[in-house]
């Protein structure tokens, strides 16, 4: 349970440090002024997806049916998911007091859809991005557990890895990076395409419609989105490989894994990651290990616990926070006023998540439990 807490207290960590980089980012810093360096927190996404595929066999080998799983995580992401889209449409599509980033009316309902991402529509808040690689795993993570092959988890991390590093060699001697992803039908009788790279953007071009160019359309599309993750499969695949350490045990084989996720991520190919993106990541692994090896107990005290817990309503909301309050702050010394709204946002955060995120998932549960017990 201490091991769990200290875990969430980096989670929590972590969605200050989004918070802390988006509020900082929006203001031009001189010199060597210490806000500056608040860009590096960007990095700190990456513990979302590490501790992803961390926890993720705790739920998976808890199951008695797949529909557990399915309703679990929807209980669990999708409440305060919707009061995110709602409030950001609101501020910006509708008071504008932000600017939207569409206006595109299948946009903007298509973002009702957790998955829209999946569906090639454009997100009304940034931040939205990552709970698509999220569904994309637990897609994954559910195919694995009804094919019953958990048991042999650490096999398939170990080829999974090796298939996401060759493809990244194969980044580097491809022209246009290798990748095409179907992304919208253009004319009649043609569908465009995007000659991607992991994340799936680069230069366009259309080519005439028909069964192969749809398979190979489709298989990349797979390919993208759910075997390379958009670039983040390694990060997943590391958590997967810490939590097979904590439960039985380090072995060369797991330790090995872990090893060649930091090596692929350090060739990563996608033009916007910065070159020490791969050294965050090795931090981030090194951190998990020192909690499950008993080294970071004092991670597990109260203030950092409780902001694990709001961790997820913090990243869906802070956005909207800083577009409705920043004007009020707006005499402030900049430095002053990033503070005052970072914790500003922590305490929305919390009112959200007890009044809202926390109810709406055992109340999801338990009407859950109940058709359960009536059939």
């Amino acid at each position: 349970m201490n091991r769990l807490l200290e875990i969430d207290a980096i989670r929590g960590l972590a969605a200050l440090g989004i918070v802390l980089f988006h509020y900082a980012s929006s203001h031009q810093w001189t010199g060597y002024h210490p806000y500056q360096y608040f860009h590096y927190l960007e990095e700190c996404v990456q513990v979302f997806f590490i501790i992803s595929g961390f926890v993720i066999l705790i739920s998976i080998t808890r199951l008695s049916r797949s529909f557990d799983f399915i309703v679990g995580r929807f209980a669990r992401l999708y409440p305060i998911y919707l009061i995110s889209v709602i409030t950001t449409i609101l501020i910006t599509n509708v008071a504008r007091i932000a600017q939207p980033r569409t206006e595109n009316i299948y946009d903007i309902i298509g973002n009702f859809l957790i998955f829209h991402g999946l569906l090639g529509e454009k997100s009304v808040n940034i931040v939205y991005w990552t709970l698509t690689l999220e569904i994309c795993f637990y897609v994954i993570m559910l195919l694995i557990y009804r094919l019953k092959l958990v048991k042999h988890i650490d096999l398939i991390c170990g080829i999974w890895a090796f298939i996401v590093l060759v493809d990244t060699i194969k980044g580097y001697t491809s022209a246009d990076v290798g990748n095409l992803s179907l992304v919208a039908m253009n004319q009649p009788n043609q569908l465009e395409f995007v000659s991607a790279n992991q994340l799936g953007v680069a230069a366009f071009s259309n080519q005439p419609l028909n069964l192969v160019n749809i398979v190979i359309s489709l298989k990349e599309w797979i390919k993208i989105n759910f075997l390379l993750l958009q670039g983040r499969a390694v990060l997943f695949i590391a958590g997967i490989m810490l939590y097979q350490c904590k439960t039985w045990g380090f072995s060369l084989y797991r330790i090995g894994i872990i090893l060649l996720c930091i090596l692929t991520k350090a060739f990563d190919y996608i033009p916007d990651t910065p070159w020490y993106s791969f050294l965050f990541f090795a931090f981030f692994v090194i951190m998990i290990y020192l909690v499950i090896t008993d080294k970071l107990r004092s991670l597990s005290i109260r203030p950092l616990v409780f902001l694990g817990t709001i961790s997820y309503s913090l990243y869906l909301i802070h956005l909207q926070v800083n577009w409705l309050i920043a004007p009020l702050f707006a005499n402030l010394p900049i430095e002053l006023s990033i503070i005052i709204k970072a914790c500003i946002a922590i305490a929305v955060a919390g009112l959200l998540t007890y009044t809202i995120e926390l109810p709406a998932l055992e109340f999801i549960k338990s009407q859950y439990k109940k058709n359960l017990v009536k059939g």
